[in-house]
């Protein structure tokens, strides 16, 4: 990485409230702490690909990194929320026998 790069990780990091980015040894043979604990299956089963504003991007990374959750996770939280405050669409599914 680039000095750059980690100055900017760094100012990253601090803006969202985690205090200080990890020293770089700390961060060796991370993959090997993860192998103990399962990941869970998601439950998700269709890919959205959306197009956005680079700083929108960036808003909603920062946002999941905050809350310490996936950026699906925080959609899905978007989503649920949006619901709430205008109403929840429901697609309407033709019962059986029904004629078209």
């Amino acid at each position: 990485m680039k000095k750059t790069a980690i100055t900017e990780l760094k100012n990253v990091w601090g803006r969202v409230g985690l205090g200080s980015a990890p020293a770089p040894e700390d961060t060796k043979d991370t993959l090997q702490l993860a192998r103990h604990g399962k990941r869970t299956k998601s439950d998700r089963t269709a890919q959205l690909n959306l197009r956005i504003r680079p700083n929108e991007k960036q808003q909603i990374a920062l946002l999941a990194l905050r809350e310490d959750v996936s950026i699906n996770e925080l959609f899905s939280r978007m989503l649920a929320l949006y619901g709430r405050e205008h109403g929840h669409v429901e697609l309407a599914t033709r019962s059986e026998g029904s004629e078209t």
